[in-house]
């Protein structure tokens, strides 16, 4: 379970590039209840499976309409076997095999989608469930002595204007600062993450912290920390800091900045 959770964890942090940073603060976010955006982000989840999975179904009807269509004709083509063009009547076959067999793969693979999503769904109303019962942080210690540069949530990309979505905060630190633990835990992983050099993810009970960034690693996986212990040295000017309750495969993200202690 913990290895499961680890390989899910570091595949869904998100690359984060060197865009110019917002206008830092340093005031948090009002307090919401963190259960709330949990059980509105895993709603919105059984949303899009329930949207997918109908647009897959109409899918899979069609290609049974169409197989339907293509036996059909290929029935045809061997009752009216020609006798005075058997190399025709043999390229008419071949065709309609390679239709039929192409088809069914077709097919196949919709099924194999259509019940995967079932299985999504079947697990996102099991987390949807269990919600109400996740033990989340309600203050978390700073990770490292610093300003909001980038905040949680979705942003629209300056040079494309795709609309994105930010997992967690980036804070502006000193060159090289300090990065702490912003509660007891256990470290989990300590390594390399893709697009944010190196990090830690500690594991909290009911949710996980990933502190990345990090240039200077001093923990090894497996130890216990406390809450403001050394983690290590962000490699440049920034550290990353996201929370995720441990609700569904891989968790949800939660905004960390809510949950920072004032100061």
């Amino acid at each position: 379970m913990r290895a499961s959770w680890l390989v899910a964890v570091i595949a869904l942090v998100p690359f984060v590039g060197d865009a110019k940073p917002t206008k830092p603060h340093v005031q948090p976010k009002p307090a919401i209840d963190p259960h709330v955006a949990l059980a509105a982000q895993v709603a919105a989840e059984q949303a899009t499976l329930t949207t997918t999975i109908d647009t897959v179904a109409q899918k899979l009807a069609a290609a049974d309409a169409l197989r339907a269509r293509r036996v059909v004709a290929a029935i045809r083509i061997v009752d009216t076997r020609a006798t005075d063009d058997p190399l025709g009547y043999a390229r008419r076959v071949a065709a309609a095999r390679f239709l039929l067999a192409r088809d069914a793969s077709e097919r196949g693979l919709l099924a194999d989608e259509l019940a995967a999503l079932h299985h999504a769904e079947h697990v996102t109303a099991q987390a949807a469930a269990g919600v109400p019962n996740v033990a989340l942080p309600e203050q978390l210690a700073w990770p490292a002595a610093g300003k909001i540069a980038r905040h949680f949530g979705d942003y629209q990309h300056e040079r494309s204007k795709a609309t994105l979505s930010r997992r967690g905060l980036d804070l502006e630190v000193d060159d090289h600062a300090t990065a702490v633990a912003p509660a007891d835990g256990v470290v989990r992983y300590a390594g390399a993450i893709r697009g944010l050099d190196h990090g830690v993810i500690l594991d909290h009970g009911g949710y996980l912290t990933v502190i990345a960034k990090l240039g200077d690693l001093v923990l090894p996986v497996g130890v216990h920390v406390a809450k403001g212990d050394r983690l290590g040295r962000a490699a440049r000017h920034r550290i990353y800091f996201e929370v995720r309750a441990k609700v569904g495969p891989g968790g949800l993200p939660i905004d960390p900045e809510p949950l920072l202690a004032p100061r």
